[in-house]
């Protein structure tokens, strides 16, 4: 029985389905910070963009 952490286990990390499921990954030089939580900055940063632009043009809207 082989357990979790054999080296043949990273062998056999297929990296490219990795990117496909999870196309941020490799985007940004995380300097070793928890990637979940550097992913989950960069999503409040988008959704904080998003609701800028939306506010932006609902006023567009009322002039």
């Amino acid at each position: 029985m082989s357990g979790p952490a054999d080296a043949s286990d990273t062998d056999a990390i297929d990296y490219e389905a990795i990117r496909r499921r999870f196309p941020w990954v490799g985007c940004f030089d995380s300097d070793g910070n928890d990637l979940s939580s550097r992913y989950r900055d960069m999503m409040a940063e988008a959704l904080r963009g998003r609701e800028i632009v939306e506010a932006i043009d609902a006023a567009r809207l009322r002039l």
